[in-house]
């Protein structure tokens, strides 16, 4: 039994406020592979709307065929919920949680610390004109956790749960590169590599559940129609982004941006080569 001591200064409403959150975290439970988990950390209210979450719904679901398909190789012991960070709009954007995870037959701790924010969607713009290199747009923006405020990356977007991932990428585009692209000019180069094993490109598998799905689209224009992309600024200042188009030779790029997103779609555009040439 956990007990919860207070300094006598403090009043009865902190006291029951904080038994509340203890008491109240006790009853939620997830179910993995036929073992139930305690969910803590937050009020019931605040746990229903992570249940509700999609990217922890989906991880809930991935977890439990993994543990089914391994024998339930692993216990897990309880989840932890750690802070929950919500949009404008008052929906869950991002999770930090701790999954007390341990082997059974060594009984030793798995790397469990999870921010969690789900999948989204990158898009490679191939550009060509008669007589001139093929360009690949970049965005510039801030990203204060590198720090850079001017990080140079292909233009990405969080997927929105629907499921429609060349929608979600045609959207994106055209907010953050203000081009009209129709979603079956994007071609899903992830799902050409992978076919439905991977959901996507993951980022940081230690410690983030982020998948990305990498579109690619070759779009033929005249010199000054690109031209004019340079150095235009998109975004939807409403959503706070401040974005600067910047184009750059295709076959440079890599020596240009330490973006993964561009990276990862370099190499599958190679790899892929020949059903782009196919399809151009």
């Amino acid at each position: 039994m956990r007990f919860l001591f207070l300094p006598k200064q403090q009043n009865n409403k902190l006291f029951i406020t904080s038994a509340y959150r203890f008491l109240s975290t006790m009853a939620t439970t997830v179910t993995i592979a036929k073992q139930q988990v305690p969910l803590t950390g937050y009020p019931k209210e605040d746990l229903d709307q992570v249940l509700a979450f999609q990217p922890f719904k989906d991880w809930l679901h991935g977890f439990d065929e993994q543990q089914q398909a391994r024998q339930g190789e692993m216990n897990v012991e309880s989840i932890e919920i750690q802070n929950i960070d919500y949009f404008k709009s008052d929906k869950i954007g991002f999770v930090k949680f701790k999954a007390n995870v341990t082997f059974k037959e060594t009984g030793k701790s798995a790397p469990g610390i999870v921010f969690m924010r789900g999948g989204a969607v990158s898009m490679m713009i191939i550009l060509k004109s008669e007589n001139e290199k093929d360009k690949v747009i970049l965005t510039l923006q801030p990203r204060i956790p590198v720090p850079h405020l001017a990080f140079p990356e292909l233009p990405a977007g969080m997927l929105d749960g629907s499921g429609n991932f060349a929608g979600t990428a045609a959207k994106e585009i055209e907010e953050e590169t203000g081009l009209t692209i129709k979603e079956d000019e994007l071609i899903d180069m992830t799902e050409l590599a992978y076919g439905d094993q991977w959901k996507g490109m993951y980022t940081s598998a230690g410690g983030s559940d982020e998948f990305i799905r990498l579109f690619a689209c070759v779009k033929h224009m005249d010199t000054d129609s690109i031209n004019q992309l340079e150095g235009k600024l998109t975004g939807l200042r409403s959503h706070g982004e401040s974005i600067t188009l910047k184009l750059v030779n295709l076959e440079d790029a890599w020596t240009l941006s330490p973006d993964a997103k561009l990276l990862s779609s370099l190499a599958l555009y190679q790899a892929l080569k020949s059903k782009f040439e196919n399809g151009n």
